[in-house]
């Protein structure tokens, strides 16, 4: 068995920088900063006598966010790719293992240093670059509507405001209201706006989980003329605000999907509106109790330090390509065998593990 080991830096790796991409305002860093050491592990041995492949979602650096400080991967793969060459430019490790192979494992271990990523909703100068890239986030794609009842829905929530900021916090603020998070809903959820806006047909309310949340958020924002989009990643750790937002060691289920927005003289301003839901489910909080106002809007531009983004792939196609076709979330790891699609939520069936540990010195 034939081991390779790749030891990658910030300054050797040349990390692809997605501050260019993913928020366009330069933040103050006189906040909170945290290290974390997160370890994936993947194991396919299992898998005897088939091909395997694994794409696996890995995390760049974030200007005023997020900064990858080391990245160590040890594999017995054939093939093993660290590459951002796809329509979103979302990081990602590929490895694949010829079906002779008598061991499929892969091992990542990164530092990533987090800080809170607060918007102060000052005016900023935006290049015209990011006012161009941030247009293609206007636009529908297979699961993101603008029409029909998305475009209805909308209208309804924003009014006659044409102010951008203002609508998009009356929809941020209609989503909260709205909509409740359920527990038995599969991983982060399908994200669907226009089953959320049936369910609320139907029920009075929505209920799902933070990609539904999040996607009827960006559908609506576009559908209001905002540039939106879904942020996929992942809990590394204890939350300073709730229980309800930190993650143990152990994050192989720890994925969670936030939002964002860009409006032209601020820049892309974060928002999650699904972990209110959730902190409201967590703490058994009425919807009216004052924590859970003050907690919505301080989470109306802001991103904690204990979640590390991965990508805002959605719809995307995977490089090197994979069997199935275009992948609707890359907030998980994505392996197939033989050409056949792994259930990411079932991590035994090709047992994967992810695990964080916070570094104190």
């Amino acid at each position: 068995m034939k081991r390779r080991t790749f030891i990658k830096t910030t300054a050797a790796l040349g990390v692809v920088s997605l501050s260019s991409s993913l928020f366009a305002a330069k933040e103050p860093l006189n906040r909170s900063a945290q290290a974390y050491e997160i370890h994936f592990r993947f194991d396919l041995s299992a898998h005897v006598d088939k091909e395997c492949a694994l794409w696996v979602p890995i995390p760049s650096d974030i200007a005023g966010f997020q900064s990858v400080l080391s990245f160590v991967t040890t594999s017995d793969a054939l093939t093993s790719l660290d590459t951002s060459e796809n329509h979103y430019k979302a990081r990602t490790l590929y490895a694949k293992w010829d079906k002779n192979a008598p061991s499929k494992t892969l091992e990542i271990t990164m530092r990533v240093l987090l800080r809170d990523r607060e918007c102060d909703f000052k005016p900023k100068r935006i290049a015209p670059e990011l006012l161009q890239d941030a247009e293609r986030f206007l636009a529908a794609s297979a699961h993101i509507p603008i029409d029909g009842t998305v475009a209805l829905t909308a209208k309804k929530i924003v009014g006659d405001e044409k102010n951008p900021l203002k609508k998009a916090k009356k929809i941020y603020d209609w989503i909260v209201a709205n909509s409740y998070r359920d527990e038995d809903v599969k991983g982060c959820g399908i994200g669907d706006p226009n089953s959320m806006l049936a369910m609320l047909e139907e029920e009075s309310r929505m209920r799902g989980k933070c990609l539904d949340m999040s996607a009827l958020g960006v559908a609506l924002m576009r559908a209001s003329g905002i540039p939106a989009r879904e942020v996929f990643g992942i809990r590394v750790g204890a939350s300073r605000l709730s229980a309800a937002f930190s993650a143990a060691e152990d994050i192989t289920k720890a994925q969670h999907c936030k939002m964002e927005f860009f409006i032209d003289k601020l820049g892309w301003i974060p928002c999650d509106p699904a972990d209110i839901t959730k902190m409201v489910l967590k703490e058994k909080l009425d919807k009216n109790a004052a924590r859970v106002s003050i907690m919505a809007e301080k989470f109306f531009g802001y991103w904690e330090n204990s979640w590390m983004a991965l990508n805002h792939a959605r719809d995307n196609l995977l490089y090197p390509a994979n069997t199935q076709g275009v992948l609707d979330q890359f907030g998980y790891p994505y392996g197939e065998v033989e050409g056949e699609y792994l259930d990411p939520f079932a991590p035994a069936s090709y047992r994967y593990s992810l695990s964080s540990k916070k570094i104190t010195s």
